[in-house]
C-alpha cells in the first residue's frame, strides 16, 4: 500500500532525527530539528557508485554527498524519503544500466520507506529527485595505469565515449519510468591531484573535455549537470587527504553537497510556495492576509507575520489569516509568514507577498448613492472599474459579458478552449477568452440556439446563477441550503438550480430582495452588482 507523502514525511522526520545533530528538544524530551514547511515533500533516490554510497578516504562507508543533501533537504522540510541503497561501490555505468534493465530489488538505505526492500523501478517512479554519479569506475583502470605509462589517449577516448553513452541511456531509461523526475548528474573532479605535474596538465585537459561532453549529454536528456571540479580543487588537502584513495573526506562530500548540488536543487519548481499566500484587499487601508497551513513532523504552534521586515504579530495555529489595518494609502507592503514549531524551529522557505495599497477612489456620480462604499471597495479591489470620464454610472445595467468577465478575473480562471457561441465574434480576443473561461468552468451555459447574448443586461436571476456556479467551482462542492423558507413569491416558475442560487445568496445575507419579491427578471444595476460582488468576494473568492 502506497502511503501518503504527508504520512511518510512525518515518519521520515522521526527516523532521521538520529542523523542530524540535535539543536532543541520537544515536550517528550526527543530531539526535534525539523523545520515546518509549505513545500512539496519529495522522494529522493541516489543512484551510482561509491561516491553516491559515501565511501570515504579511509575506504569505508560514511556520510557521502547524498546523505548531506538528504539531511539538508529533510531538515528544511523538503523530503518525504531518501534511499541510497542502489548506490554501490565499484559500480560502472554498465552495472547501473543492468540494474535498471533487471529491475533489481535491494535493501533501503535511508529513511521514509515503509518496507525494508524496494524494487528499482518503483523507487524511480515514485521519486521527484534523483541523483546519478557514474563513469569514474569506467575510467579508473586507465587513469591508474597512466601513472606509470602516461595517459593512453585512444583508450581514454574509447572509455569516455562508452561511459557517456551509457549515462545518456541511463537517463533515457529513468525518463521512461518517470518523465517528471528531476535528475542531477554529478560532474567529475580531479581524483589524482597528487600525481606528478606532467600528468596533472594532461588530467586537466582530459577532465575539462570529459565534463563538457557529459554536460552536453546530460542536458540533452533533460537532466541537470552538477559541476564539482572547482569545488574539490579549492581545498585538496582537506577534501582529498589520502593520496592513495580517490574518495572524498566527509568535509569534501559536505562541500559538494552544499556548494554544488543544493544551490541547484533549491531553484526547483518543487519548492515554489508562491501560491501558499494571498491578499484580499478590503479597502485603501485594510487587507486580509491568508496562507495555507504548514506541515511539521510534530506540529506547528504559531505563525510569525512580518510586514516590511518587522515582526508585527504572532498568530497561534491553526489560524491561518490576519487582518492588517491602519495601513497607508498608495504604499507598498511586503508580508512574510514564518511557521514555528514547539522546539522553536522556523520554516526555511516561507511564503511571502508584496502588494500596494490604493488611494481613495472617487467617482463623480456616487456621492449620494446608497452603494457608494460598495462601489469604492469594488473599484479598490479591482472587481469593477469606472469609466474614462470619471463616472461609475451606478444605475446603468451590467451586461452578461461584463458579469462573466468580472467573475473570471476574480477567480483567476483560464482555458485554452474556445467558447461555442455564435454571437461573440465581434469582441476582442481578451473578452472572448474570458467568455470561453466562464463557459469552460461552468459559470455560463448560453441559450439553446447557441448564443450567449453578451450585450444583454444580466438579470438578477442570471447573476445569482453565475455566483452559485462560481461558489461550486471555488469550493468543489455545491452550496448546502439550511432548509429555511424564502420570503420571495416571484421565483417559483424558475428551475431548481436558479432557486437554489437565489436561496444561497439570501442565506449568506448577500441579497434581501424587495419585500416579498426578488425581481429575478429585472436587470442588475452596476451599484447593485458592486454590493453583491464585494460581499461574495469576501466569502468565496479569496
Amino acid at each position: 500500500m502506497q502511503l501518503s507523502k504527508k504520512f511518510r514525511f512525518l515518519a521520515a522526520s522521526i527516523l532521521t532525527l538520529q542523523l542530524i545533530v540535535p539543536t532543541a528538544a520537544n515536550a517528550e524530551g526527543q530531539s526535534d530539528n525539523i523545520a515546518p514547511s509549505w513545500v512539496v515533500q519529495a522522494d529522493y533516490v541516489a543512484l551510482g557508485d561509491s561516491l553516491a554510497q559515501g565511501i570515504n578516504e579511509l575506504g569505508v562507508i560514511g556520510l557521502g554527498y547524498t546523505d548531506f543533501v538528504a539531511q539538508a533537504l529533510q531538515h528544511e522540510g523538503f523530503l518525504a524519503s531518501y534511499n541510497k541503497g542502489f548506490a554501490m561501490s565499484g559500480y560502472s555505468t554498465t552495472n547501473i544500466l543492468t540494474d535498471i534493465h533487471n529491475n533489481v530489488e535491494k535493501a533501503v538505505t535511508g529513511f521514509g520507506y515503509t518496507s525494508e526492500q524496494v524494487k528499482l523501478h518503483d523507487a524511480i517512479k515514485n521519486a521527484e529527485i534523483i541523483t546519478l554519479t557514474a563513469g569514474a569506475n569506467d575510467l579508473l583502470p586507465i587513469l591508474k595505469e597512466s601513472q606509470q605509462t602516461g595517459i593512453d589517449t585512444a583508450a581514454m577516448i574509447k572509455a569516455t565515449k562508452e561511459a557517456v553513452t551509457n549515462i545518456g541511456t541511463i537517463l533515457t531509461e529513468i525518463k521512461k519510468l518517470n518523465p517528471q523526475a528531476e535528475v542531477y548528474v554529478m560532474g567529475y573532479y580531479n581524483s589524482f591531484p597528487y600525481y606528478e605535474e606532467k600528468l596533472q596538465a594532461q588530467f586537466k585537459v582530459l577532465l575539462a573535455t570529459l565534463n563538457t561532453t557529459l554536460k552536453s549529454t546530460v542536458e540533452k536528456a533533460g537532466a541537470t549537470f552538477v559541476p564539482t571540479y572547482n569545488i574539490v580543487a579549492k581545498d585538496v588537502l582537506s577534501y582529498l587527504p589520502n593520496p592513495e584513495n580517490i574518495h572524498l573526506s566527509e568535509a569534501g562530500y559536505l562541500a559538494v553537497a552544499n556548494d554544488a548540488f543544493l544551490p541547484l536543487m533549491k531553484t526547483s519548481s518543487l519548492w515554489d510556495i508562491s501560491k501558499a499566500i494571498n491578499v484580499n484587499v478590503k479597502d485603501q487601508t485594510t487587507v486580509e492576509v491568508h496562507w495555507q497551513e504548514a506541515m511539521d513532523n510534530v506540529g506547528v504552534t504559531n505563525y510569525l507575520v512580518y510586514v516590511n521586515d518587522q515582526l508585527i504579530s504572532t498568530v497561534e495555529a491553526p489560524t491561518t489569516s490576519i487582518t492588517l489595518d491602519k495601513l497607508t494609502e498608495n504604499t507598498a507592503y511586503h508580508v512574510v509568514v514564518k511557521a514555528v514549531d514547539a522546539a522553536g524551529n522556523e520554516s526555511v522557505q516561507s511564503p511571502e507577498i508584496t502588494f500596494t495599497t490604493q488611494g481613495a477612489i472617487s467617482f463623480t456620480d456616487i456621492d449620494k448613492h446608497w452603494a457608494k462604499e460598495y462601489i469604492q471597495q469594488a473599484a479598490a479591489t479591482g472587481i469593477m472599474n469606472g469609466y474614462p470620464d470619471g463616472t461609475f454610472r451606478p444605475e446603468h445595467h451590467v451586461t452578461r459579458v461584463q458579469a462573466a468577465a468580472i467573475l473570471v478575473r476574480s477567480l483567476g480562471l483560464t482555458t485554452q478552449e474556445q467558447a461555442p457561441f455564435t454571437d461573440i465574434a465581434n469582441y476582442d480576443a481578451k473578452t472572448k477568452s474570458e467568455i470561453a473561461a466562464a463557459y469552460a468552468h461552468g459559470l455560463i451555459k448560453g441559450t439553446a440556439d447557441g448564443k450567449f447574448n453578451p450585450a444583454q443586461p444580466v438579470t438578477r436571476a442570471q447573476l445569482a446563477l453565475m455566483l452559485y456556479r462560481a461558489y461550486e467551482q471555488q469550493v468543489n462542492q455545491p452550496s448546502v441550503a439550511t432548509g429555511s423558507e424564502l420570503p420571495f413569491t416571484d421565483i417559483a416558475s424558475y428551475d431548481v438550480e436558479t432557486q437554489q442560487a437565489i436561496k444561497m445568496l439570501y442565506e449568506l445575507g448577500i441579497v434581501t430582495g424587495d419585500g416579498k419579491k426578488y425581481l429575478p427578471a429585472a436587470p442588475t444595476k452596476r451599484g447593485e452588482a458592486a454590493k453583491i460582488l464585494v460581499n461574495i468576494n469576501q466569502l468565496i473568492i479569496q
